[in-house]
């Protein structure tokens, strides 16, 4: 149980009792201050100093009924006083309570920007990764404008070259590096190989043309209709390159459209006697390396060949003949 405690000056307010350890704190409680002033008042009103004065007079001399009169015109001064005081510091809590109130919000607030801060910085980070990425995504694109694709050359030609000597010890076919026809284009290739005739016991290098999967293959025209040449060059008399053409046919699988990304390459599978190429080092081989050149005739008239009733369709559909074009002046 807790000590319970009355104080004086509040028991005629009708004030409940308070707890003895909390006296001290009611002291200085707006309540108490306001029962002081009252019995102050009450005590030594104004209109009392004459009544106090004649009161007194028979119990005490007249020096200290002027001390004393003194004292209660002082008292009476400070309790005015202290009522605007005590108004003073409720309005004071009234407004510390407000400023804790902001101040609530205010903290409330930067915690909201805290994390709208933490958010921005991340999606700042964010950014700034993508624009890093985006930045080496530029790089690799301006390289591979740089490097590649590969192109025929003005004159519809390309220059391949590849080791004869690791091709005739491995034994295994080896793929080009593709080319394209133009930017847009068909992606072409060439793939090399020994083939063994089992009559003669001769060995003739095999050379295939291939059309790849390319980016634009939905928007070329098909078959591909263009005449090929190609040519393993001699390195002293242009005249004596070894030529091989492949005609344009409409029949052939190697020049229709791509189905599930596989082509049949059109092989030439005895180009040229291999002892050839190495009985004139000096003529078709350098340090070890022959070089194959491809032509495409885009001017032959087999380009555009009187179309039969199946391929009606595709030769005649304007908008393949404009890319047609388009890839040709490119």
């Amino acid at each position: 149980l807790q000590n319970l405690s009355q104080c004086p000056f509040c028991a005629e307010s009708g004030i409940p009792e308070v707890i003895y350890d909390e006296i001290y704190q009611h002291y200085l409680s707006h309540q108490h201050q306001q029962c002081l002033i009252w019995f102050i008042k009450k005590l030594f009103p104004k209109a009392s100093q004459r009544q106090a004065k004649s009161v007194l007079q028979p119990f005490i001399d007249e020096q200290y009924t002027h001390m004393l009169t003194a004292s209660i015109e002082r008292i009476d001064l400070i309790a005015q006083d202290i009522e605007p005081i005590i108004q003073n510091c409720a309005n004071l809590t009234s407004e510390r309570q407000k400023h804790e109130t902001k101040i609530a919000e205010i903290r409330a607030q930067s915690v909201k920007i805290k994390e709208s801060s933490d958010k921005n910085a991340k999606i700042t980070e964010n950014c700034y990764q993508q624009f890093v990425d985006m930045d080496k995504l530029l790089d690799g694109i301006n390289l591979k404008s740089i490097t590649g694709p590969w192109l025929l050359s003005s004159d519809n030609t390309y220059t391949y070259k590849f080791n004869l000597h690791s091709l005739i010890n491995n034994g295994q076919t080896v793929q080009s590096e593709p080319v394209h026809t133009s930017q847009s284009g068909y992606k072409l290739a060439l793939i090399y190989g020994v083939f063994l005739d089992e009559k003669s016991q001769k060995r003739y290098l095999s050379i295939s043309f291939i059309i790849l999967p390319g980016e634009f293959d939905a928007i070329l025209s098909w078959p591909f209709r263009f005449p090929i040449t190609i040519s393993i060059l001699n390195l002293k008399e242009t005249k004596k390159n070894i030529n091989h053409s492949i005609p344009w046919n409409f029949q052939t699988v190697a020049f229709n459209k791509l189905i599930n990304n596989t082509n049949v390459p059109f092989q030439i599978s005895q180009f040229c006697l291999v002892d050839t190429l190495l009985d004139n080092t000096n003529t078709y081989v350098q340090d070890g390396l022959i070089f194959v050149k491809i032509h495409i005739d885009f001017m032959e008239p087999s380009a555009n060949p009187t179309p039969n009733k199946e391929g009606l369709r595709t030769i005649q559909d304007p908008i393949q003949t404009n890319i047609l074009q388009n890839m040709l002046t490119n």
